[in-house]
């Protein structure tokens, strides 16, 4: 479809049914959009429960064939504001980031926003920040804001528990019991088909009351030289592996790769992004991770690993023998170490959310340690080891109470992985070395090195790669930049499967609404709005796909809950 003309008649719809509207909603619509309730304060709908506004939320039209909204579908979207005594247009606030999800947030978001105006019912302002500003500052003053989400481990339940338990990585105040119940009883439900039911019916009992908004889901992409002989392998597990690129057929040959992701931190404890996790993937060692091509945990350090008998503790016993790159003891002291800090520190930017169903860590003798779990049989446990919360570090150089910083890391040589870090400039460039007597799950590196560099823009990562000045570019690359390359002799296109996902948090306290019942009406309101195949074929080319649901398209329990709720 023609951009302008899809624009022009998606305008056309939603102008349509707002005008539509005024009759059943009480609205007075004026030529430009903008709307005004007639006395809101007297609204005896303002009292609305949960319930009531989620009923009316479902009245209209239950078509799931598309994500579009329908005229049906916007005039309940008034009438869910109007039910709840909300006063139109509303101001909304919504935050994005491109430096950080890549220059087309910028479209994406300004096509949100004129989704939204359009019906009449919203004004909406658009602010962006740099990343190092935006991770620090959403929790505290951002009401609605983007996130993007590249998955910790290949399960549901990574979509589902980090998202919406209390105290959950976003903070937005979500805290609902019977949600925390079905993410409880879903780890620890042994039978595949048992736990895929509740999985779905979790979704189903989330978008009741949408803390976040599902928009789109993503599929890996890279793009290699054609001296790139041995390109890295996108599989299952989500994780960018150093060690399976070569160029060249020359295993001493240096790669260089490009990226327009950002470092936060080299700690595993300060961070939970992409671009820290692909470097705490390469140079720290875990007590299993994934080897290429398999999506299932196997031992790293460890030799082997098993439950007991009641499934509530998990042992593993640790190789003999290794070493940290500066001569340091590695053994399971170092495990528990790393665990303990991870709990210690909290720090709100890191994954230590990801150890709640983590009791205690024990260490009989050096060699085996002991998780003990507040549930038994903790079906997503061995997947959280091989998680952005597992990276194993150097008791002798890590403080157990607080972050430590990039450089003392670096200057330490505190690494394990499959490579060590050479030199380290943040966020600019980074040179890794291959680590000799590295012998886990990754096996010996296939080059001689990699020299990293971090693009703030991705039309130079997009120049850089086609001129061969780099061998890899690795997120993100626009939709067009990647069509345009499909068709370029210079380069290659690689795909692997898609678990990354966009979507837009509220601050269930903080965003705009006098009451829970309003609060809960707008996000219903935005949800019915929202068009996500024009944002998926209008903006992103197609690259990536309407996500209707919390768990993306692929993985079990996967359903279309939230646009089969919201009429899309």
């Amino acid at each position: 479809m023609n951009t302008q003309m899809g624009k022009q008649m998606a305008f056309s719809k939603r102008l349509t049914a707002a005008l539509a509207l005024a009759a059943t909603a009480g609205l007075v619509l004026s030529a430009c959009g903008g709307s005004k309730h007639e006395d809101s304060s007297t609204n005896t709908a303002a009292a609305t429960d949960t319930a009531q506004a989620t009923d009316t939320a479902q009245a209209t039209d239950q078509s799931t064939e598309t994500t579009e909204p329908t005229e049906a579908t916007l005039s309940g979207a008034a009438q869910v504001l109007a039910d709840a005594g909300v006063t139109t247009p509303v101001a909304l606030t919504i935050q994005y980031n491109p430096d950080h999800y890549g220059d087309a947030s910028a479209e994406e978001y300004g096509a949100i926003k004129e989704q939204l105006e359009e019906t009449g019912l919203f004004n909406v302002t658009l602010n962006s920040t740099e990343w190092v500003t935006y991770s620090q500052e959403r929790i505290d003053n951002y009401s609605i804001y983007q996130l993007g989400w590249f998955p910790d481990y290949p399960d549901a339940d990574n979509y589902l528990s980090v998202f919406f338990s209390k105290d959950n990585f976003l903070g937005n105040k979500f805290d609902e019991p019977t949600v925390q119940a079905l993410i409880d009883e879903q780890r620890i439900t042994t039978d595949e088909a048992a736990r895929t039911a509740l999985i779905d019916q979790l979704q189903t009992e989330v978008a009741q009351y949408l803390p976040t908004l599902p928009l789109l889901q993503g599929q890996q992409v890279a793009v290699i030289g054609n001296n790139v002989n041995e390109p890295p392998v996108l599989d299952a597990s989500f994780q960018f592996r150093f060690a399976s690129i070569q160029k060249d057929s020359d295993p001493t040959a240096v790669v260089k790769v490009g990226t327009t992701d950002t470092v936060t931190s080299l700690d595993p404890a300060g961070s939970y992004d992409n671009g820290s996790y692909l470097v705490q993937t390469n140079v720290y060692p875990m007590v299993l991770s994934f080897a290429p091509g398999n999506p299932v945990p196997a031992p790293e350090l460890a030799e082997s690993c098993e439950f007991s008998e009641d499934g509530a503790t998990y042992t593993c016993k640790i190789k003999d023998g290794l070493k940290w790159a500066n001569g340091n003891t590695l053994d399971a002291n170092d495990v528990k170490f790393s665990f303990d800090r991870q709990l210690t520190i909290a720090d709100p930017e890191g994954p230590s959310s990801l150890l709640g169903s983590l009791d205690s860590v024990t260490v009989p003798d050096p060699l085996t340690v002991e998780f003990h779990l507040n549930a038994p049989n903790d079906v997503t446990w061995e997947q959280i080891l091989a998680s952005p919360v597992g990276p194993i570090v150097d008791d002798d150089v890590f403080s157990a109470t607080e972050l430590t910083p990039d450089d003392d890391i670096v200057a330490a040589n505190a690494f394990a992985g499959a490579y060590t870090i050479k030199t380290w400039k943040i966020n600019e460039v980074a040179e890794f070395s291959p680590n000799p007597d590295y012998n886990g799950v990754q096996g010996q590196p296939k080059n001689g090195g990699i020299i990293m560099t971090y693009y703030k823009e991705s039309s130079n990562m997009r120049l850089n790669i086609e001129s061969g000045e780099d061998d890899v570019a690795w997120r993100s690359l626009t939709a067009t930049d990647i069509a345009s390359l499909e068709s370029s002799d210079a380069v290659q296109v690689v795909y692997g499967p898609g678990g990354e996902i966009r979507y837009m948090v509220f601050n269930v306290e903080t965003m705009p609404g006098d009451t829970p019942e309003q609060k809960l009406a707008i996000r219903q309101a935005i949800a019915m709005s929202i068009d996500r195949e024009e944002l998926s074929e209008v903006v992103y080319a197609g690259t990536y796909a309407p996500l209707c649901s919390y768990v993306p398209e692929g993985l079990p329990g996967a359903n279309t809950a939230v646009c089969d709720r919201y009429n899309q």
